[in-house]
């Protein structure tokens, strides 16, 4: 884990160094990520200027989820849709070839060879909003709540991951098959609470495509008395994602004969 890490945080400085050699590029992408982010709190100050609760969520409530949602979305975007974004491109092009012949676990290697360190920027624009939100709860979480809160998150991060790996691995079955579009549609679902969609709707963000984990929980267990059952199925779900994640990799690369062969 200790070699990883090290190969990790190798993999951010080279690209770092890389990023600074086109400035006006990285100012520019910032700038966009501070436009969405943005956008999202415009979005919910309109919904607020005409009701005091959205399902059950203050505004403060809603902020403080849109800056969990931030945090999520900017690690998302730094680190892992640079690697399987069009991951089809990747096995039929020869470029997995290179991956996989890397003194590194294929898993690693094909999640995190490369990176967008401008992305990051969103991270901290999120945790700038979820901190300002939180001083407006009308209470101070608990001890409890925070460290509940921080686990959901990493349960969130966790799936995630796993949940863009599974979706990239299906290229390796059919050839050209690429889902981003749709993943993207899903996961902007998560930037509000999963209680305002309708009952399927919301089963599926739950169980099916669990986006719920990326912030709704998070922010949940910040706001409200800790709830075991949260934390329990939180783990639960990480568990499975992991564990779903391995095998699907492992039966993918089964299949795979090289873009050489």
């Amino acid at each position: 884990m200790l070699r990883l890490g090290r190969l990790f945080l190798r993999v951010v400085s080279l690209t770092i160094q890389r990023e600074l050699a086109h400035r006006v590029n990285l100012f520019f992408q910032a700038t966009l990520a501070l436009t969405q982010v943005a956008a999202g709190l415009a979005a919910l100050s309109v919904i607020y200027t005409h009701v005091n609760t959205l399902a059950g969520w203050t505004a403060a409530q809603a902020t403080l989820l849109l800056g969990i949602y931030e945090i999520v979305s900017g690690l998302l975007q730094a680190f892992i849709e640079p690697n399987l974004a069009f991951f089809s491109n990747k096995i039929y092009g020869g470029e997995l070839d290179d991956l996989l012949l890397q003194p590194a676990p294929s898993l690693f290697t094909a999640s995190f060879s490369t990176c967008q360190p401008w992305a990051l920027a969103e991270v901290g624009l999120g945790m700038l909003i979820g901190g300002l939100s939180a001083t407006h709860l009308g209470s101070i979480p608990t001890a409890g709540g925070i460290v509940a809160a921080l686990l959901l998150l990493l349960v969130g991060i966790i799936i995630m991951w796993a949940s863009r790996v599974l979706l990239a691995s299906l290229a390796f079955w059919a050839q050209g098959l690429e889902l981003s579009v749709l993943y993207s549609g899903w996961w902007q679902l998560g930037r509000y609470p999963i209680t305002i969609y309708p009952g399927p709707i919301r089963w599926v963000l739950t169980y099916i495509v669990p986006v719920a984990f990326i912030a709704t929980f998070p922010a949940y267990a910040l706001t409200h008395p800790l709830d075991p059952l949260l934390l329990a199925g939180g783990a639960a779900a990480a568990l499975g994602a992991l564990v779903a994640m391995r095998l699907v990799w492992r039966a993918a690369l089964r299949r795979y004969t090289s873009a050489t062969s």
